[in-house]
Formats: structure tokens, sequence, C-alpha cells
């Protein structure tokens, strides 16, 4: 009765509601890059010149900018898709 370790028991089918929300995903599906980037620009731009010298938002940048990097590191080795154990076709 050994189980190896890193196996888990079922993978949830598809992307749940939480998931959706917390990857950002229902964001995308509702609109395009080109907005979702002229908004942070902006926002961003405006937040940065008034508080660039508060320490406590150069230390929330900081922080926001390891985490965003991990994010991607995460999301560029996690497949899109599941792989299947047979051959298609």
């Amino acid at each position: 009765m050994s189980v190896a370790s890193g196996e888990s028991e079922a993978a949830a089918p598809g992307p749940t509601r939480l998931r959706s929300i917390a990857t950002g995903e229902w964001v995308i599906s509702r609109t395009n890059h080109y907005w979702l980037t002229i908004f942070w620009l902006t926002v961003g731009l405006v937040l940065w010149v008034i508080l660039r010298n508060v320490l406590w938002f150069v230390g929330f940048v900081s922080l926001y900018a390891i985490w965003i990097t991990h994010l991607a590191g995460w999301a560029a080795e996690t497949p899109v898709e599941e792989e299947s154990d047979g051959e298609d076709g």
C-alpha cells in the first residue's frame, strides 16, 4: 500500500470559478490586451508619480514585481491542456 510521493488523487476537470477569478482569466475573456495595457500604464504612472517617495509603496512595488515574476514563470511551465496517455488518431 505504498503511494509514490507527488501523486495526486484526481485533478479537477477544468478551471473553477475561483481559479478563473484568481488568475484573471475572467478579465482576459471580456477584453483585449490593448485596453488592459493602457489602463495599467495610466493608473500605474499616476500612482507612481504620487507615491514614489513613500517607503511602503516602494516595498509594495518590489514585492509585486517578485510575485508577478514568479507567476509568469509558473505559467510558462504549466501546460495549458492536459496531456493524454493514449495516442490520438
